[in-house]
């Protein structure tokens, strides 16, 4: 059976706010006022910068029998300035387009999870918001607040072949309460109008902090974008930023006949996109590159924590020394979910730029294995939730981010020592589709 492809864009729209101020306010409260003017000046002070955005989409017939099947990975460059987000292809000079359907053609693609959820939601200010009480986050506490954001007030639009409407948008955001960040946010379309063929859209972002030059951004990581129609038809997303770098402005003066050059083509400076910052080498592909820890992670370090490598050997293409052995190579810790109740810790290391002969290159490659040490194991498979089965969890191979080495340490506590070796081999330049 073959897919249906399903054009779907899923815009995230600026709303402007009120608010009233109140006196005796409980403890609840108090909090959401921290966490609301800390997220305000997060969102105020991100760093200029774009990221690699991986997009994994599934998509699913009408029919009980039908299950998701895999149906292509996209990846783009995203930045978010101004209250907007800008896109490209991969590794290119301008990012310009401000819609990212233009790239995939088919299937279902959004807009504005990367920045403008947060700027919707907190710089904007038009929610309102209820106390939920205190979970734990991926082994983290945190405290939970409900939200509703009318269709009125926020212009969150769907279009689908079938049909496109202003839908409103209500769910949930967890915090850390005691540094105020935002770690996951949960979401649902409500106030479907009558002429929109769509039974639910649900998204979640979760967000880390990263470093950005001389900045700490707190950023979203991953997010999942779940879309049931009427019909029965089902598409799932599934984002990761990964590669997140510093950009700059671009200006440009021309003495040659615009015409001459398609729209899709226009200068930066001329169409309101920015310019990321130069890192020109470019590794081949298939490479085999191993790196050691120089960096000692435990289970007590933060996500976002920067951490460093060394090259373990030379690398080298026909004959060639590329990478000496000692090379600097630059990280973060992606990921550490803390479970030591059920004890293990899944952890993810990023690995972003290595320092080569010629200069810094992007560091595109696939983990090839870990050094052998007892109780860590490979992360193969993931587990997603999604809102519109009543199973909710289905297993579903996601491919392997650039850089990304995911991984279950057992125990209730864990060190990687320095010395700590991951072997990758290189992608070579990125593609937009796969």
């Amino acid at each position: 059976m073959g897919f249906r492809s399903i054009a779907a864009l899923l815009t995230l729209y600026t709303c402007y706010t009120c608010s009233a101020a109140a006196q005796s306010l409980p403890p609840q409260v108090i909090l959401l006022s921290r966490v609301k003017a800390h997220m305000r000046d997060q969102v105020a002070r991100l760093p200029n910068c774009t990221c690699l955005e991986t997009v994994t989409r599934f998509h699913k017939e009408p029919g009980t029998a039908s299950k998701l099947k895999p149906l292509d990975t996209v990846r783009l460059e995203v930045v978010y300035t101004d209250g907007r987000e800008w896109y490209g292809s991969p590794g290119a000079r301008n990012l310009s387009e401000g819609n990212p359907a233009t790239f995939i053609g088919a299937g279902m693609i959004a807009n504005g999870i990367f920045g403008m959820t947060l700027h919707n939601l907190f710089a904007a200010d038009v929610a309102t918001f209820t106390f939920q009480g205190e979970e734990m986050i991926d082994g983290r506490p945190a405290v939970k607040y409900d939200f509703r954001l009318p269709r009125m007030q926020l212009q969150m639009e769907i279009s689908i072949p079938e049909g496109r409407g202003t839908v409103g948008e209500e769910g949930s955001f967890w915090a850390d309460p005691a540094t105020f960040d935002i770690l996951k946010l949960a979401s649902r379309v409500t106030e479907i109008p009558p002429g929109l063929p769509l039974t639910a859209t649900e998204y979640t972002v979760n967000y880390a902090h990263m470093r950005i030059d001389e900045f700490d951004a707190l950023l979203a990581q991953q997010a999942d974008l779940d879309m049931l129609l009427d019909s029965g038809i089902e598409d799932y997303d599934r984002f990761d930023f990964t590669h997140c770098r510093a950009f700059q402005s671009h200006s440009e003066i021309r003495f040659d006949a615009p015409d001459a050059e398609p729209a899709s083509l226009a200068p930066a400076a001329s169409r309101g996109g920015a310019t990321p910052r130069e890192v020109d080498v470019r590794l081949p592909a298939l490479l085999q590159v191993a790196i050691r820890l120089t960096s000692v992670i435990t289970d007590q370090d933060a996500v976002g924590k920067l951490v460093e490598g060394r090259i373990a050997a030379d690398v080298r293409s026909r004959g060639k020394i590329l990478i000496e052995d000692g090379a600097l190579v630059h990280g973060r810790i992606r990921r550490l979910d803390r479970y030591p109740g059920e004890g293990y810790f899944a952890v993810g290391l990023e690995f972003t730029e290595v320092q080569t002969r010629d200069g810094p290159a992007r560091f595109y490659a696939d983990l090839l294995r870990l050094e052998s040490r007892k109780g860590i194991q490979l992360v193969l498979h993931e587990s997603v939730r999604l809102p519109n089965r009543q199973d909710g969890a289905v297993e579903l191979k996601l491919p392997e981010l650039p850089g990304v080495a995911s991984f279950f340490v057992d125990g209730k506590s864990f060190v990687l020592p320095a010395g700590f070796q991951t072997v990758w081999r290189t992608r070579g330049p990125l593609r937009g589709v796969d």
